[in-house]
């Protein structure tokens, strides 16, 4: 009898088996594919490297569905990170799908490994079936004809907001402005749609539906745009707290542009809160009683202090993200620009918490230099990749100046005709000007100073500002009515200057 681990049968003139050869070498092949699996799991990168010079399957998967890179992406060892670049650079897929629907990028995200999440992003990971599978799982997935558009309330220069109506509800809709014409024309053309706006049905008459050739930048562009919109969805899906705008779900139909769905906050934003009470009341600066003042810096510090222990910055947290409902509770909203951070930090020289360094296989996590709006971003945006979540808290430290004075941040500079562009270069220049504290009220004045320290270590977490606050609320004796202050260099009558703030007036 032939046994193929004794050859002296073959030496003596026996035919050598062809078949056993084939089942040697699946049987070689199949043990390299598991050893790349275990090793894939452990995180060791010298051994995978090894095997897959030998040829070993790199999409090769274990009994769950699972290749190596589910398995490199879920792990949590040191070499973890190595692993996964050494299979992306082998071509490995980076969308493969094991027997229970997950994928390499979900296998991060479940462990919360941002570095691995960082490179398959890089490397050809498709956010939008990802994101309609988890919304299929967990109930969020919206149908387009599930929506009646109703008019325009807000744009900016990469997306457009829609009021809509949804089963009986009035909600908000939020796409990319490159594709708000598609989602028009299909609209108009599909009966189970409902526009509601015939000035938008006429302005689209002669528009082919199928005519959407763009240049090769505008479609860069767009593909960004769309790419920021997916992952502002995948960020507010994640999140759910009572002083962040409720997020109910997104269309991700693919016949159909993105889009998102959130509730209506029917007294729009703070900044035009504050705009139309000038207005009203014919003054040329309007502030809120103490008490709401509080109330509504309470909420945006409890949404901070939720969101900073993911850890997420919001990074262009203003007045005009900060929406009011029916009942002028605040919440805060627009996640476009909002970065998840690595969840390791390491400690600076100046003993400061630096976890916002450029991407390293460490799993630190890239910032963008300049991200935010000009009066609420915090000089270090401007400076230096080499930020944190105290960039909240300074812009968070604005809005309650803005509030508490009734006038908007650093206006004595804008009112000797520097701009925005010029308060920027300041600060690039090293130059740290804040509005004057002085004339906010004076139980808020030291902690708005604390939280626009130069040092952003000195700035309190949101936490700490949260209890502040909330010793500050207890103080305040009762509720006023709905009186506001006139803040000017002189009083409508030519008095001198007067803040009300609950029941005293404090004489400038």
């Amino acid at each position: 009898m032939e046994n193929r681990d004794n050859p002296l049968p073959i030496l003596l003139g026996a035919k050598k088996n062809p078949d056993l050869d084939v089942l040697t070498k699946v049987s070689d092949q199949d043990f390299s594919e598991k050893l790349l699996l275990s090793a894939s799991a452990a995180g060791d990168a010298a051994h995978a490297q090894r095997l897959l010079l030998q040829k070993a399957n790199v999409d090769s998967k274990d009994h769950g569905g699972r290749t190596a890179l589910h398995l490199a992406s879920g792990g949590t060892a040191r070499g973890a990170e190595e692993v996964v670049k050494i299979l992306l650079g082998q071509r490995a897929l980076a969308n493969a799908v094991d027997h229970v629907g997950m994928t390499p990028l979900d296998m991060a995200m479940l462990v919360q490994n941002w570095g691995i999440k960082k490179l398959l992003e890089q490397n050809g990971v498709e956010l939008q079936p990802i994101l309609k599978r988890k919304a299929q799982e967990s109930s969020w997935l919206l149908k387009a004809s599930e929506l009646k558009l109703r008019r325009e309330i807000g744009h900016t220069l990469k997306s457009v907001v829609h009021l809509a109506d949804w089963h009986g509800t009035k909600v908000v809709v939020k796409c990319i402005k490159m594709k708000r014409r598609v989602i028009m024309n299909k609209m108009k053309r599909s009966k189970s749609f409902d526009l509601s706006l015939a000035s938008e049905l006429h302005e689209l008459d002669d528009v082919p539906v199928e005519k959407e050739d763009c240049s090769p930048e505008e479609a860069e562009i767009e593909h960004m745009c769309s790419e920021e919109l997916l992952r502002e969805i995948e960020l507010l899906s994640s999140l759910r707290h009572p002083d962040l705008v409720l997020f109910l779900g997104a269309c991700l139909e693919n016949d159909m542009p993105v889009m998102f769905v959130t509730e209506y906050m029917p007294e729009g934003d703070l900044e035009h809160y504050l705009y139309k009470m000038r207005d009203e009341r014919q003054v040329p600066h309007y502030a809120p009683p103490l008490w709401r003042t509080i109330e509504w810096s309470m909420a945006v510090a409890r949404a901070l202090a939720f969101l900073h222990k993911f850890p997420v910055i919001h990074r262009d947290l203003k007045p005009l993200n900060l929406l009011l409902t029916k009942t002028l509770e605040i919440k805060v909203t627009d996640f476009g620009t909002s970065k998840l951070m690595a969840k390791a930090a390491r400690d600076s020289e100046d003993g400061s918490v630096d976890n916002d360094l450029k991407h390293s296989t460490k799993g630190e996590t890239q910032m963008t230099l300049g991200v935010g709006t000009y009066n609420y971003m915090a000089p270090e945006v401007v400076r230096t990749k080499k930020y944190d979540e105290k960039v909240d808290i300074y812009a968070l430290a604005l809005i309650m100046f803005y509030l508490s004075s009734g006038k908007r941040p650093f206006y004595h500079l804008f009112v000797r005709g520097q701009g925005p562009a010029e308060l920027l270069e300041r600060f690039a220049h090293g130059e740290d000007p804040r509005p004057d504290a002085r004339q906010c009220h004076r139980r808020l004045r030291g902690l708005i100073e604390r939280g626009w320290a130069v040092k952003a270590s000195e700035r309190p977490s949101a936490k700490e500002l949260l209890e502040d606050l909330e010793e500050k609320k207890n103080l305040t004796l009762g509720r006023p009515g709905e009186h506001g202050a006139v803040i000017s260099g002189r009083s409508p009558k030519g008095g001198p200057t007067m803040t009300h703030s609950g029941s005293a007036l404090f004489l400038r």
